[in-house]
C-alpha cells in the first residue's frame, strides 16, 4: 500500500478558498481548521449543558438492534460522563451509498483518535444518519458496470408518496433480486460468496433504507467504536423537544439572519448554497411518514399545497407533545446537532462547508459557536490493474483528473483515422443532394408534381449513407479497441461519470476485490487532515 497526496481536484471556488485561505472567510466561520482551533474550541465551548445521560440512553437503545461492541460501549460510557465528539453524517444510501460515506466514517474515527491523544480527553466518533430525508431518488440506486460502461441501477419499487428514509420499506423479494443483479455485475473473487451472504443476512432484519444502512455501517466500523444514530429515531426526537421549541420561537430570527448572511456570501462571489427565503420556517412537519417543509405566513406555519397550517402556540404544543412530527432542514439540523451533542468538530464535505458558511449568525442567536469544520478525508483507490495501465500509457493520476488522458484517447483515435473516408462519404451526400435538386427542378418545369416522392427517395439514400458511415466508424473503433479500452478502464476506475471515484462507487466493488480486511487497512493509513486528496495505491 502506498499513499500520495494531491491538491483537491474538481473543487468549487468556495471549497478551494476554505482549504487554502480560510482566514479570508472568517466572517462565515467561528474557527479555522487547525490544532489551534481545537485547543480554542475546547476552552470556549460549554460542554456541561448537554443531556448526556439521556443521549447515552438514546444511542444505546438505537444501536442495541445492530450490536454494540465493547469499544462502542466504552464510547457511550465516556459520552455519558465528560466525553466530547467528532461527528459527521450522511443519507442512508443502499450499500452505504457512495464511497464518501465510508470516507466520512473513516474521517470521524481518525480525527477522534488524533484529538483524544493530543487533547488528553475522551473524543468519541459519532455518525449521524439522515433518516429523516425524504428524497428517496437520491439514495435508491448504485452504479454497476455493464458492457464496459457504468449504468445506474435503481431499486425497482416506486412509492406514490415520498416517505422519509427511516420509514421507506423494501419489498424483501424485490430487494433480493436487486442485490442479486448487483452481485452478478461483479467479477467472481475469493470474497464474493461470503460478501453476498453477509449482505443478505444484514438485509433480512433491516428492511428500511436507514436500518439496512445502519446494519452495514455497524458491521464495517463497530470494532472502532463508531456510534451511530438516526436523526429520525423517535426517542431522539423526544430528547430534542426543548430544542425544537427554541427553534420555533426564534424561527423568524433564524430565517432573517440566514437570508442576510447568504446574501453576504453571494456578494463575495460564492453563490447561494441553500437559496434561503426570509419566509422560511426551516422546519418540516411529518404527516403519515411524509415530510412537508413549512413556511411562515401571517404568523402561521404553513404548507399551502397540503393545507397544513399551525399557529405558533400549536407548533409549540407539537414540539412539546409530539416532537416526532417535526424534522430539521439544512439550516436547523446543524443547530440541533450542536444542542444535542458536545461537538468538538464536524466532519464536512465540500457542499456541507458551503452551506454551513451561511449559518454563523444563526448559531449566535443561541449563544453558540459553530464547531471546528474539518474537511473530510477524500480518497481515491488505485488498484494494481489501473496502476499498470497508467505506467504503460505514461500517465499520472493528475493527467486523468485534468482531462489529458481523455484528450490523448481522442488524439490516438484521430491519428489512426483515414480522413479520406468520411470526406468521401460527405462528398457523396452533397453530390446526391445536388443531383436530386436538379431532378426536382426538371420535373417541376415539365409540370410533373413529384416533389414528395423525390424528397422521400433522397431521404432513403441519406439514411443508407448514415448506416454505412456508422458501420465504418464501428469497424474502425473495433480495430483500435484493445488500446481504447485501456484508456476507458483508467477513466472508469478513477473518474467514473466524470468525477471522483468516491462520488459514484459504493464500497461493495472494493470489498469484493480486496475482502473484508479492506476497511481495517484503510483505517491504518496515516491520513493527514490537510485538505489534500489522498490516493491509495493497493
Amino acid at each position: 500500500m502506498r499513499l500520495q497526496q494531491y491538491t483537491q481536484p474538481f473543487a468549487s471556488s468556495f471549497y478551494k478558498k476554505y482549504l487554502e485561505d480560510i482566514t479570508d472567510l472568517s466572517s462565515f466561520f467561528h474557527y479555522e481548521w487547525n490544532q489551534k482551533a481545537f485547543n480554542k474550541r475546547i476552552q470556549e465551548a460549554d460542554f456541561s449543558k448537554h443531556k448526556r445521560t439521556e443521549l447515552a440512553e438514546v444511542i444505546t437503545s438505537f444501536m442495541s438492534k445492530y450490536g454494540i461492541s465493547a469499544k462502542s460501549k466504552q464510547h457511550i460510557d465516556e459520552l455519558k460522563n465528560n466525553g466530547i465528539v467528532v461527528i459527521g453524517g450522511q443519507q442512508a444510501g443502499i450499500l452505504s451509498g457512495p464511497l464518501y460515506s465510508i470516507h466520512k466514517a473513516i474521517s470521524v474515527i481518525a480525527l477522534a483518535k488524533q484529538q483524544r491523544e493530543i487533547l488528553g480527553v475522551p473524543v468519541i466518533p459519532v455518525f449521524w444518519i439522515a433518516g429523516e430525508d425524504h428524497d428517496i431518488d437520491e439514495i435508491n440506486h448504485v452504479y454497476i458496470e455493464r458492457s464496459r460502461t457504468l449504468q445506474k441501477l435503481v431499486y425497482p419499487e416506486k412509492s406514490r408518496i415520498k416517505k422519509i428514509a427511516s420509514e421507506s420499506t423494501f419489498d424483501l423479494q424485490l430487494m433480493d433480486g436487486y442485490l442479486d443483479e448487483i452481485f452478478k455485475s461483479l467479477p467472481e473473487t475469493l470474497y464474493t460468496k461470503n460478501l453476498k451472504l453477509k449482505v443478505m443476512e444484514l438485509l433480512e432484519n433491516n428492511l428500511t433504507y436507514t436500518s439496512f444502512f445502519t446494519a452495514l455501517m455497524n458491521e464495517l466500523f463497530q470494532e472502532e467504536g463508531l456510534l451511530l444514530l438516526d436523526a429520525a429515531y423517535e426517542p431522539l426526537r423526544k430528547l430534542e423537544s426543548d430544542f425544537f421549541q427554541l427553534q420555533i420561537l426564534h424561527s423568524a430570527e433564524i430565517a432573517k439572519v440566514v437570508f442576510e448572511h447568504e446574501g453576504e456570501m453571494e456578494k463575495e462571489g460564492f453563490g447561494t448554497p441553500i437559496q434561503a427565503k426570509e419566509s422560511a420556517a426551516h422546519l418540516f412537519y411529518i404527516k403519515e411518514s411524509e415530510r412537508f417543509l413549512l413556511e411562515r405566513v401571517n404568523d402561521r406555519f404553513i404548507h399551502e399545497a397540503k393545507g397544513i397550517s399551525f399557529t405558533l402556540d400549536e407548533m409549540m404544543v407539537i414540539a412539546r407533545e409530539h416532537p416526532e412530527r417535526l424534522s430539521n432542514n439544512v439550516v436547523t439540523r446543524p443547530i440541533m446537532q450542536e444542542m444535542v451533542f458536545p461537538v468538538l468538530s464536524f466532519i464536512a464535505g465540500p457542499g456541507e462547508i458551503a452551506y454551513w458558511g451561511t449559518l454563523k449568525t444563526a448559531f449566535e442567536l443561541f449563544d453558540m459557536k459553530m464547531p471546528v469544520l474539518m474537511p473530510r478525508i477524500s480518497i481515491s483507490i488505485v488498484n494494481a490493474k489501473t496502476q499498470s495501465l497508467l505506467e504503460k500509457l505514461s500517465f499520472t493520476i493528475e493527467d486523468v483528473w485534468d482531462g489529458s488522458l481523455q484528450d490523448a484517447k481522442l488524439n490516438y483515435i484521430n491519428n489512426n483515422r483515414n480522413e479520406e473516408i468520411p470526406r468521401l462519404v460527405e462528398e457523396i451526400k452533397e453530390d446526391l443532394i445536388e443531383k436530386y435538386e436538379k431532378l426536382e427542378k426538371l420535373l417541376m418545369n415539365d409540370g410533373l408534381k413529384l416533389s414528395p416522392l423525390v424528397q422521400k427517395n433522397l431521404l432513403n439514400h441519406e439514411k443508407q449513407l448514415k448506416f454505412i458511415d456508422n458501420a465504418i466508424e464501428d469497424t474502425f473503433l473495433s480495430k483500435l479497441d484493445a488500446t481504447v479500452n485501456r484508456y476507458d478502464r483508467i477513466s472508469m476506475n478513477l473518474v467514473p461519470n466524470g468525477g471522483l471515484q468516491e462520488r459514484t462507487y459504493t464500497p461493495i466493488q472494493l470489498l469484493n476485490e480486496y475482502g473484508p480486511s479492506l476497511i481495517q487497512k484503510l483505517l491504518e493509513v496515516p491520513y493527514e487532515f490537510n485538505g489534500k486528496h489522498h490516493v491509495i495505491y493497493l
